[in-house]
């Protein structure tokens, strides 16, 4: 079978690893930013490259379902998700173990619920106390996440692309490096405005703020790369309608 337009490109941009190298220094331009300017109202829901994944036909596909905001450790100076973690071990067990192309390898993360957090920027986290909130606490400060901690790569740039070197790019769990190998991040809009009623309700918003500002304001403040979506109940439905294998992501310890 002959490769779609859609799959072409993304094999391309895989195979060169450039987004493993370039990601991260986008990444940390988008984290120094201010707040945005908030949305319109009426929020655009989806992007050409979620609609290219569900459209796909080949190779193996799997959507990577978490609403647990606390499903997090901490390593060192970092602090890892498990929805992050397992998508890592599903990449690599197909690349390294199961010899497939990284092209072949389609992959969803779907945050609703408290780990809606993974998909707002450093500047949404600082406003809306998201660490203290969340009760995460950033090793390199000791003090409550000022910054989406999930976010950056954790070996940077210039990790080794050997598979058994220590702290390869392959065994980086940064949300930017995944979306680098071609994870799409889905973010419920549902579950963002119930975080925008929330920093009402607790004051963590600005005195004056109301919820619709709120809504507007993270709508604007998602990581880069991020695809808002009305609800991510309905895409497990049709990523599953589209032969996306779920795994879904308990709260679970060793």
């Amino acid at each position: 079978m002959q490769p779609t337009p859609s799959s072409t490109t993304r094999r391309t941009v895989l195979k060169t690893g450039a987004a493993l190298t370039a990601v991260g220094a986008i990444g940390s331009l988008a984290r120094r930013s201010a707040l945005a300017r908030p949305a319109l109202a009426d929020p655009t829901f989806g992007s050409a490259d979620y609609d290219a994944a569900l459209k796909v036909t080949t190779g193996m596909k799997g959507i990577f379902q978490s609403p647990f905001g606390d499903a997090f450790f901490t390593a060192g100076d970092f602090v890892n998700h498990l929805v992050l973690l397992q998508l890592k071990n599903w990449l690599n067990s197909f690349q390294f173990s199961y010899k497939m192309d990284p092209a072949d390898l389609h992959t969803l993360i779907a945050t609703y619920a408290s780990a809606n957090i993974l998909s707002y920027n450093d500047a949404a986290w600082e406003k809306y106390k998201i660490g203290e909130k969340y009760q995460i606490v950033d090793p390199t400060t000791q003090a409550p996440a000022v910054r989406n901690v999930f976010l950056p790569s954790r070996f940077g740039s210039d990790a080794p692309k050997d598979i058994t070197a220590p702290n390869n790019a392959y065994q980086d769990t940064g949300l930017e490096v995944l979306q680098g190998r071609g994870a799409i991040l889905l973010t419920c809009n549902n579950s963002l405005n119930g975080h925008a009623a929330a920093a009402i309700a607790d004051k963590r918003a600005p005195e004056g703020m109301e919820q619709a500002d709120v809504v507007a304001e993270l709508q604007a403040n998602l990581v880069p790369g991020a695809t808002l979506v009305p609800a991510v109940v309905g895409e497990v439905s049709r990523a599953s309608a589209a032969s996306y294998s779920l795994v879904f992501i308990p709260n679970f310890a060793l």
